[in-house]
């Protein structure tokens, strides 16, 4: 079995627990992960899933636990992407995965399990499909978008009135790497805060062919060049004034 099979076999594991287990239970406390968060039972079932699925593919860099395994392909997983969406019962909360050979990604997968859909890639396939049927659907630009997506915006001083000011609107979701499988859907995805790699490999793949820009605690991607460089160009203008 192919390792986006085994990707997608997971999740669809992880996706009925979820949906059969008391939801309490799920949202018990432990210590604090790998990653710097405090991990719930949610996180840490969905990673002995992921584990059981993938250890044969590789060693596994998991925010929960950090690296387990000692040699092959470097899997970084986030295994519950959006925890605290889950607790509070907000319906965007889902997984991702990345295979790197080489410090290159080769293949991803990122699943928002609040609905089941899939956003997976490699080489020769870039589609979003479902948990649930053999549907598939190559991504395209949604040209209609007018609204872009700011994860952790709670954290800005200064992008949101410069936002404001230049009438580009926006949501903050609360779960980073399917925002950024969103990007082609989106007008842009923008993230101030920590830049950790289980948030960011699987969707920042999916994003390779618009534009990007990272830079210290800011992610932008968006498909509107005119959009991203307002964006990117205020941000690198802040921070050489010192007021990022």
């Amino acid at each position: 079995m192919d390792f986006l099979q085994s990707v997608i076999n997971a999740n669809l594991e992880i996706y009925h627990l979820l949906q059969n287990s008391a939801h309490d239970l799920l949202c018990e406390k432990f210590s604090k992960g790998f990653g710097g968060d405090i991990s719930i039972k949610a996180d840490l079932e969905a990673e002995k899933i992921f584990v059981k699925h993938l250890k044969k593919f590789g060693m596994i860099y998991s925010e929960e636990s950090g690296l387990m395994g000692t040699n092959g392909d470097i899997i970084i997983i986030d295994p519950i992407d959006g925890s605290e969406n889950f607790v509070s019962n907000i319906p965007y909360f889902g997984t991702s995965v990345a295979r790197q050979k080489n410090s290159i990604v080769t293949d991803a997968v990122v699943a928002n399990l609040s609905n089941g859909s899939l956003y997976v890639k490699n080489s020769d396939i870039f589609q979003k499909c479902s948990l649930f049927d053999t549907k598939t659907e190559t991504i395209c630009l949604n040209t209609f978008s007018n609204i872009g997506i700011f994860e952790k915006s709670y954290n800005s001083d200064k992008l949101h009135n410069f936002l404001k000011n230049e009438s580009l609107k926006y949501r903050s979701m609360g779960a980073l790497a399917l925002s950024l499988s969103m990007a082609h859907e989106v007008g842009f995805v923008l993230y101030e805060g920590q830049i950790r790699e289980f948030d960011i490999t699987g969707g920042w793949y999916m994003c390779e062919d618009l534009f990007r820009f990272r830079d210290g605690n800011f992610l932008l991607v968006s498909k509107d060049k005119g959009i991203f460089d307002k964006i990117s160009n205020f941000i690198k203008e802040q921070s050489i004034n010192g007021f990022f």
